[in-house]
This record gives structure tokens, sequence and C-alpha cells, in this order.
């Protein structure tokens, strides 16, 4: 039982360490020299537990990835009106952004030329949209909002607040993005 633990210990301890070296130098500039020295362990211990890097990459981004998270954020109460929700939500989504920077840095660099990385951060996003496309379609039930493609609409909100915390744009700003979602550009 102990050894068990030491090892699921060892095992996520690499998995930060890698995390961290993605994160800093690019998957393509990392070596598993680099994940084993900010691990602080010899690199054949790290081949112990991943045998290749991009096998190390998968595991850092199942590790951290964040599904479950997102999917709560965007599940809120059906009951509360969209215009209190969204505003919630998109700053929720920023707020676990600058909590998972770090594996967000990784996606967006690493993920247009790794097919594998790139379905999963498809898998986080089009999760965190089904569950508030399920929120805005009990919201269009209530009569709140009018009839549309509710997907859609999840989709813009939680596209619009991942590029603000790419380009660093201010969470303040996300209220300018409810407000062009809820009211349209129309005159």
């Amino acid at each position: 039982m102990r050894r068990a633990n030491q090892a699921t210990l060892r095992r996520r301890q690499l998995l930060d360490a890698a995390l961290k070296v993605f994160s800093e130098k690019g998957y393509e500039e990392a070596t598993m020299k680099d994940v084993s020295e900010k691990a602080g362990v010899a690199p054949g211990l790290l081949y112990h537990y991943f045998e290749s890097k991009e096998i190390l990459l998968m595991e850092v981004v199942q590790e951290h990835g964040f599904v479950p998270e997102i999917c709560k954020v965007m599940s809120p109460n059906p009951e509360r009106p969209a215009r209190e929700v969204l505003l919630e939500q998109a700053q929720e989504i920023y707020r676990l952004f600058d909590k998972k920077q770090s594996l967000i840095r990784v996606f967006v660099r690493e993920a247009m030329n790794k097919p594998r990385l790139y379905e999963l951060w498809v898998k986080h996003i089009k999760e965190g949209a089904r569950h508030l496309a399920k929120y805005l379609q009990a919201r269009v039930d209530a009569g709140e909002l009018r009839k549309h493609n509710t997907e859609m609409s999840a989709r813009m909100l939680l596209h619009s607040v991942i590029l603000f915390h790419i380009v660093g744009d201010p969470p303040e700003k996300l209220n300018e993005v409810v407000d062009c979602l809820l009211y349209g550009i129309l005159k």
C-alpha cells in the first residue's frame, strides 16, 4: 500500500514537472532530460513511468485537464436569469483558465501540430459548451431568451473567453461580450 502511494505521488510529481517544462519551453524544445531535471530525478526514472515524450505529454493533459471543472461551471441553475448567469460563467471560466494557465499554454502552442492533443482540447471546449447550451435552452423554454441555436451561443461565449484570456484582455471586459451575445448588434 505504501509503495503504491509513493508511486502515485512520484508519478504526479513527474507530471507536474513536465507541465512546467512543456509550458515554459514548448513541447518540441523540451527534452525528457529537462523534465527529469525539473523533477529532481534521474532520466531513467522518468522513462520508467513514461515510455516517450509524447506519452508524457498526453498523460500531462489527462492529469491536468479541466473537463469536470468546466462542466461544473457551465451547468448553472436553470432557474436563474441569463443576464446574471452568463457574466458569472464567463468570469468563472476566465478564472479557471488563470488557474490552468500552464495547461492552456500547452494546448494553444501544441494542439494544432498534435492531432491527439487537438482532440482533447476540442473535447474540453465541447463539453463545456454542451452544458451551457442546456442552460440556455432552459432559458429559451422559460421564455426569457428567443429561440436560437443555443449551442452556437454557448460556443461563442466560451470561445470569446478563451481568446480574451489568451491575449490578456481583462475579465472586466467580458461584460461587453455578454451584452453583445444577449442583445445582438442590430438596431
